[in-house]
């Protein structure tokens, strides 16, 4: 298994049926690509965990990494909605990602309705309650939970326009599983 990973195959490691009873696509940090990544998506229909190197995190934020990446986050966020929490809250969050090579910004939209979360790619014309702008490797460090979004809000890593009161909700929304040390 060991030669394995280290020749760049992805291998399944299954869990103990008394335990959470499922398996996990495993392969070598450095020897990711985007086919493997939306792989992943397409076949595994779990949460993409990456390694947090800052210099991993560089990488796939530039093509064609960028969007495989950004839209595996994006489109599994409705799975981990805290149906309780958002049952309150009937709003759009606008998700702005900088930091593309060719300047521009990628656009997500999230929308609660009813403890509900859809997600739209590129934003529609109406303006949301509430917009966040970072920077992609920032994002990805946030999405991971190796970054706190109050840190990077007041250290300037993090922008929010409108309603920030809808922006700190956010936090409590999601249950969002975190890797084990």
């Amino acid at each position: 298994a060991l030669q394995d990973i280290h020749d760049g195959k992805m291998l399944i490691v299954v869990d103990d049926e008394d335990r959470e009873n499922e398996g996990d696509l495993v392969m070598a940090a450095q020897r990711v690509t985007p086919e493997a990544i939306n792989f992943m998506e397409t076949h595994g229909r779990g949460w993409v965990c990456v390694p947090l190197l800052p210099e991993r995190l560089e990488q796939l934020m530039h093509p064609p990494a960028r969007r495989v990446v950004l839209d595996a986050i994006f489109w599994q966020m409705p799975q981990f909605v805290d149906r309780r929490q958002s049952r309150r809250l009937n709003a759009a969050v606008r998700w702005s990602i900088t930091g593309r090579a060719d300047g521009g910004v990628d656009v997500y939209d999230l929308v609660f309705v009813d403890g509900r979360c859809h997600v739209a790619r590129g934003g529609d014309r109406t303006t949301p309650p509430v917009t966040i702008t970072v920077d992609g490797v920032e994002f990805l460090s946030l999405a991971a939970g190796s970054s706190d979004p109050m840190r990077a809000y007041f250290k300037g890593r993090l922008a929010i326009t409108g309603d920030i009161m809808v922006a700190a909700k956010l936090v409590s929304l999601f249950r969002i599983p975190r890797a084990k040390a």
